[in-house]
């Protein structure tokens, strides 16, 4: 299961007392059908805090020569299933650009970094699209609308 809150919503739970942490996570899913809720309350396993983290879709780096990123270093983005996909495909691409500019390297990082920024930033927002359908205010109806053509 998992909560999208602030970070700060978790500093109050302590997550070395099982029971009360299971107990407090438990209730944040009240009315859910029992078959879910159970899978929370009737668990052998303590919760387990995992925060996920990204980078505005738009973040951008100064260049430093000789140097570049790639997969998450480069564009960490909420999970979508793309992440490493796009990280093979950026090690790829890095290979290509130096194989292209075998005596430039600044010249193949420049073409690597601007090839990859819009690419990237697709994938970063579609991240944000499938955390907001499984994770979002109005979850699981805005999924379960995705999947069924509702409004």
């Amino acid at each position: 299961m998992m909560l999208t809150r602030p970070r700060d919503w978790f500093t109050d739970i302590d997550f070395t007392d099982s029971a009360a942490a299971t107990a407090r996570i438990a209730r944040e899913f009240a009315g859910w059908a029992p078959e879910i809720t159970a899978l929370i309350a009737d668990g052998d396993t303590a919760p387990v805090l995992r925060p996920l983290f990204a980078l505005p879709v738009e973040h951008r780096w100064e260049r430093v020569p000789g140097v570049t990123l790639l997969g998450d270093a480069a564009h960490l983005s909420l999970p979508n299933g793309e992440g490493a996909n796009l990280a093979m495909y950026d090690a790829a691409e890095l290979g290509k650009a130096l194989a292209a500019h075998p005596d430039a390297v600044e010249t193949a990082l420049t073409e690597y970094e601007r090839a990859m920024s819009p690419r990237s930033a697709a994938a970063g927002t579609e991240g944000t699209y499938v955390h907001e359908l499984f994770y979002g205010d109005d979850a699981p109806h805005g999924l379960i609308n995705m999947f069924t053509g509702g409004e």
